[in-house]
Protein backbone atom coordinates (compact mmCIF):
# COMPACT_ATOMS: atom_id res chain seq x y z
CA UNK A 1 0.00 0.00 0.00
CA UNK A 2 1.18 3.69 -0.78
CA UNK A 3 3.03 4.97 2.59
CA UNK A 4 4.18 8.16 1.47
CA UNK A 5 4.37 10.46 -1.27
CA UNK A 6 4.77 14.46 -2.41
CA UNK A 7 2.22 17.23 -2.06
CA UNK A 8 2.85 17.34 -5.80
CA UNK A 9 2.42 14.45 -8.64
CA UNK A 10 1.91 16.45 -11.70
CA UNK A 11 5.71 15.75 -13.64
CA UNK A 12 6.16 12.29 -12.26
CA UNK A 13 2.73 11.40 -13.53
CA UNK A 14 3.28 12.75 -16.81
CA UNK A 15 6.60 11.21 -17.06
CA UNK A 16 5.28 7.47 -15.79
CA UNK A 17 3.05 8.05 -18.32
CA UNK A 18 5.78 8.49 -20.95
CA UNK A 19 7.87 5.18 -19.80
CA UNK A 20 5.05 2.99 -19.53
CA UNK A 21 4.39 3.89 -23.10
CA UNK A 22 7.78 2.55 -23.67
CA UNK A 23 8.34 -0.39 -20.81
CA UNK A 24 8.22 -3.90 -22.56
CA UNK A 25 7.15 -7.24 -21.42
CA UNK A 26 9.58 -9.20 -18.90
CA UNK A 27 11.01 -12.48 -20.22
CA UNK A 28 10.43 -15.83 -18.48
CA UNK A 29 14.02 -16.86 -18.30
CA UNK A 30 13.85 -18.71 -14.91
CA UNK A 31 12.57 -21.96 -13.55
CA UNK A 32 10.61 -22.11 -10.55
CA UNK A 33 12.19 -25.52 -9.03
CA UNK A 34 9.11 -26.12 -7.25
CA UNK A 35 6.36 -25.39 -9.75
CA UNK A 36 8.78 -26.35 -12.76
CA UNK A 37 7.15 -23.41 -14.70
CA UNK A 38 8.78 -20.22 -16.22
CA UNK A 39 8.55 -17.10 -14.79
CA UNK A 40 9.95 -13.91 -15.32
CA UNK A 41 12.78 -12.84 -12.19
CA UNK A 42 13.98 -9.62 -11.03
CA UNK A 43 16.60 -9.09 -13.48
CA UNK A 44 13.95 -9.57 -16.51
CA UNK A 45 11.48 -7.14 -14.80
CA UNK A 46 14.58 -4.38 -14.66
CA UNK A 47 15.59 -5.03 -18.22
CA UNK A 48 11.70 -4.17 -18.81
CA UNK A 49 11.27 -1.19 -17.21
CA UNK A 50 15.36 -0.15 -17.42
CA UNK A 51 15.32 2.46 -20.39
CA UNK A 52 12.12 4.07 -20.02
CA UNK A 53 12.26 4.83 -17.14
CA UNK A 54 15.89 6.92 -17.50
CA UNK A 55 14.35 8.00 -20.44
CA UNK A 56 11.93 9.90 -18.80
CA UNK A 57 13.45 10.88 -15.56
CA UNK A 58 12.47 8.37 -13.26
CA UNK A 59 14.13 5.87 -10.98
CA UNK A 60 13.01 3.59 -8.71
CA UNK A 61 14.85 2.37 -5.26
CA UNK A 62 13.79 -0.31 -3.09
CA UNK A 63 15.13 -0.82 0.65
CA UNK A 64 14.17 -4.55 2.19
CA UNK A 65 13.76 -5.00 6.10
CA UNK A 66 12.52 -7.87 8.00
CA UNK A 67 11.59 -9.22 11.50
CA UNK A 68 12.81 -12.88 11.89
CA UNK A 69 9.03 -13.48 10.84
CA UNK A 70 8.12 -11.17 8.12
CA UNK A 71 10.05 -9.73 5.01
CA UNK A 72 9.58 -5.88 4.00
CA UNK A 73 10.37 -4.16 0.84
CA UNK A 74 9.55 -0.39 0.67
CA UNK A 75 9.86 0.47 -2.97
CA UNK A 76 9.94 4.31 -3.55
CA UNK A 77 9.20 5.89 -7.71
CA UNK A 78 11.45 9.20 -8.02
CA UNK A 79 11.20 11.91 -10.43
CA UNK A 80 14.27 14.27 -11.31
CA UNK A 81 11.63 17.06 -10.57
CA UNK A 82 11.78 15.35 -6.69
CA UNK A 83 8.37 14.30 -6.90
CA UNK A 84 7.62 10.59 -5.09
CA UNK A 85 5.45 8.14 -4.13
CA UNK A 86 6.35 5.21 -1.91
CA UNK A 87 4.58 1.90 -0.84
CA UNK A 88 5.38 -1.10 1.48
CA UNK A 89 4.74 -4.66 0.57
CA UNK A 90 5.49 -7.69 2.82
CA UNK A 91 5.38 -11.05 2.91
CA UNK A 92 6.01 -14.07 5.75
CA UNK A 93 9.62 -15.75 5.73
CA UNK A 94 8.98 -19.29 4.51
CA UNK A 95 11.09 -21.47 7.24
CA UNK A 96 13.65 -23.93 5.82
CA UNK A 97 14.86 -27.77 6.66
CA UNK A 98 18.18 -28.99 6.17
CA UNK A 99 18.09 -31.42 8.34
CA UNK A 100 14.99 -34.44 8.38
CA UNK A 101 15.54 -34.60 12.31
CA UNK A 102 16.31 -30.81 12.91
CA UNK A 103 13.27 -28.42 12.83
CA UNK A 104 12.57 -26.07 10.21
CA UNK A 105 14.03 -22.12 10.67
CA UNK A 106 14.60 -18.94 9.14
CA UNK A 107 17.73 -19.01 7.28
CA UNK A 108 19.66 -16.41 5.32
CA UNK A 109 18.58 -18.15 2.41
CA UNK A 110 14.83 -17.89 3.47
CA UNK A 111 14.87 -14.22 4.17
CA UNK A 112 16.65 -13.16 0.67
CA UNK A 113 14.36 -15.63 -1.32
CA UNK A 114 11.00 -13.79 0.37
CA UNK A 115 12.94 -10.35 -0.14
CA UNK A 116 13.92 -11.42 -3.50
CA UNK A 117 10.15 -12.25 -4.64
CA UNK A 118 9.18 -9.08 -2.82
CA UNK A 119 11.18 -6.73 -4.99
CA UNK A 120 10.34 -8.19 -8.07
CA UNK A 121 6.61 -7.77 -7.29
CA UNK A 122 6.40 -4.45 -6.57
CA UNK A 123 9.04 -2.88 -9.00
CA UNK A 124 6.91 -4.72 -11.65
CA UNK A 125 3.25 -3.34 -9.99
CA UNK A 126 4.95 0.14 -9.64
CA UNK A 127 5.95 0.76 -12.50
CA UNK A 128 3.46 -1.28 -14.86
CA UNK A 129 5.75 -4.52 -15.67
CA UNK A 130 3.67 -7.40 -17.03
CA UNK A 131 5.05 -10.21 -16.80
CA UNK A 132 3.60 -13.08 -19.54
CA UNK A 133 3.18 -15.24 -16.64
CA UNK A 134 1.40 -13.54 -13.63
CA UNK A 135 1.86 -15.41 -10.25
CA UNK A 136 -2.37 -14.13 -10.05
CA UNK A 137 -2.57 -17.21 -13.05
CA UNK A 138 -0.77 -19.52 -10.64
CA UNK A 139 -2.78 -19.03 -7.40
CA UNK A 140 -6.20 -19.50 -9.69
CA UNK A 141 -5.18 -22.68 -11.24
CA UNK A 142 -5.26 -20.59 -14.81
CA UNK A 143 -1.67 -20.90 -16.00
CA UNK A 144 -0.74 -22.32 -19.70
CA UNK A 145 1.17 -25.25 -18.04
CA UNK A 146 0.64 -27.89 -15.59
CA UNK A 147 2.77 -28.39 -12.54
CA UNK A 148 4.56 -31.24 -11.43
CA UNK A 149 2.62 -32.78 -8.34
CA UNK A 150 3.71 -31.80 -5.29
CA UNK A 151 5.11 -35.13 -2.93
CA UNK A 152 2.80 -36.03 -0.56
CA UNK A 153 3.68 -35.24 3.01
CA UNK A 154 4.54 -39.06 4.77
CA UNK A 155 2.47 -39.44 7.84
CA UNK A 156 3.99 -41.12 10.93
CA UNK A 157 4.21 -44.93 10.94
CA UNK A 158 1.63 -46.15 12.90
CA UNK A 159 2.78 -48.34 16.36
CA UNK A 160 1.26 -51.61 16.75
CA UNK A 161 -1.31 -51.90 19.77
CA UNK A 162 0.67 -53.64 23.25
CA UNK A 163 -0.23 -56.94 23.24
CA UNK A 164 -2.76 -57.08 26.05
CA UNK A 165 -1.89 -59.61 28.77
CA UNK A 166 -2.40 -63.23 28.76
CA UNK A 167 -4.77 -64.65 31.73
CA UNK A 168 -3.26 -67.77 33.17
CA UNK A 169 -3.97 -70.77 31.42
CA UNK A 170 -6.52 -72.85 33.53
CA UNK A 171 -4.52 -76.10 34.89
CA UNK A 172 -8.03 -77.97 35.07
CA UNK A 173 -7.93 -80.33 32.54
CA UNK A 174 -10.77 -79.84 29.34
CA UNK A 175 -14.15 -81.44 29.92
CA UNK A 176 -13.54 -82.51 33.90
CA UNK A 177 -13.86 -79.01 35.26
CA UNK A 178 -15.69 -79.11 38.95
CA UNK A 179 -19.12 -79.08 39.65
CA UNK A 180 -20.39 -76.99 42.04
CA UNK A 181 -20.98 -78.96 45.14
CA UNK A 182 -24.34 -77.72 45.99
CA UNK A 183 -26.19 -78.17 43.06
CA UNK A 184 -24.20 -80.17 40.91
CA UNK A 185 -24.37 -77.58 38.46
CA UNK A 186 -21.00 -76.07 36.30
CA UNK A 187 -19.15 -73.50 38.29
CA UNK A 188 -16.63 -70.38 37.10
CA UNK A 189 -13.26 -71.12 37.33
CA UNK A 190 -11.41 -67.50 39.17
CA UNK A 191 -7.88 -69.16 39.15
CA UNK A 192 -7.37 -67.63 35.73
CA UNK A 193 -7.95 -63.90 36.79
CA UNK A 194 -6.87 -64.56 40.74
CA UNK A 195 -3.55 -65.34 38.39
CA UNK A 196 -3.44 -62.16 36.34
CA UNK A 197 -4.77 -59.57 39.93
CA UNK A 198 -7.76 -59.15 38.17
CA UNK A 199 -9.62 -60.96 41.08
CA UNK A 200 -8.82 -60.54 45.22
CA UNK A 201 -6.45 -63.69 45.56
CA UNK A 202 -8.43 -64.78 48.65
CA UNK A 203 -11.39 -65.40 46.37
CA UNK A 204 -12.57 -68.80 45.83
CA UNK A 205 -11.08 -70.97 42.76
CA UNK A 206 -14.52 -71.54 41.58
CA UNK A 207 -18.11 -70.47 42.15
CA UNK A 208 -21.53 -71.83 41.17
CA UNK A 209 -22.68 -69.77 37.67
CA UNK A 210 -26.36 -70.19 39.16
CA UNK A 211 -26.76 -67.09 41.21
CA UNK A 212 -29.22 -68.16 43.39
CA UNK A 213 -26.97 -71.00 44.31
CA UNK A 214 -24.00 -69.93 46.67
CA UNK A 215 -21.68 -72.98 45.96
CA UNK A 216 -18.35 -72.35 46.42
CA UNK A 217 -14.44 -74.32 45.98
CA UNK A 218 -12.00 -72.52 48.21
CA UNK A 219 -9.11 -74.50 47.33
CA UNK A 220 -9.20 -76.77 44.60
CA UNK A 221 -6.43 -79.54 44.79
CA UNK A 222 -6.26 -81.23 41.15
CA UNK A 223 -5.90 -85.54 40.86
CA UNK A 224 -2.43 -86.33 39.19
CA UNK A 225 -2.19 -86.98 35.78
CA UNK A 226 -3.10 -91.21 35.04
CA UNK A 227 -4.88 -93.53 34.03
CA UNK A 228 -8.39 -93.56 35.77
CA UNK A 229 -8.13 -95.40 38.98
CA UNK A 230 -11.32 -98.40 39.40
CA UNK A 231 -13.26 -96.40 42.37
CA UNK A 232 -16.28 -94.90 42.98
CA UNK A 233 -14.58 -92.14 44.17
CA UNK A 234 -14.66 -88.69 42.51
CA UNK A 235 -12.21 -87.51 40.09
CA UNK A 236 -12.01 -84.08 41.56
CA UNK A 237 -13.14 -83.02 44.67
CA UNK A 238 -16.79 -83.46 44.72
CA UNK A 239 -19.07 -83.34 47.15
CA UNK A 240 -20.19 -87.18 48.45
CA UNK A 241 -23.71 -88.32 46.60
CA UNK A 242 -26.45 -88.09 48.46
CA UNK A 243 -27.85 -90.79 50.52
CA UNK A 244 -31.67 -91.46 52.18
CA UNK A 245 -31.99 -92.94 55.47
CA UNK A 246 -31.11 -96.28 54.81
CA UNK A 247 -27.67 -96.03 53.45
CA UNK A 248 -28.40 -96.10 49.67
CA UNK A 249 -27.76 -93.58 47.30
CA UNK A 250 -30.18 -91.39 45.61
Amino acid sequence: MIQHMSPELDQLAAALAKAQAQVKGAAKDSVNPQLRNKYADLASVWEACRDALTANGLAVSQHPGCDGVMATVDTILLHQSGQFISSRLTAPIIPQTYNREAPPMVTAQATIAAVTYLRRTALAAVVGVAPADDDGQEASGHSAGTPAPMPRPQSAPQQAPAPRPQAAPSSTPPGIDPVCPTCSGKMWDNRPKKASGEMNPKAPDFKCRDKSCQGLIWKHTEKAAGPVPSTREPLLDAPPPAEDDRGFPF
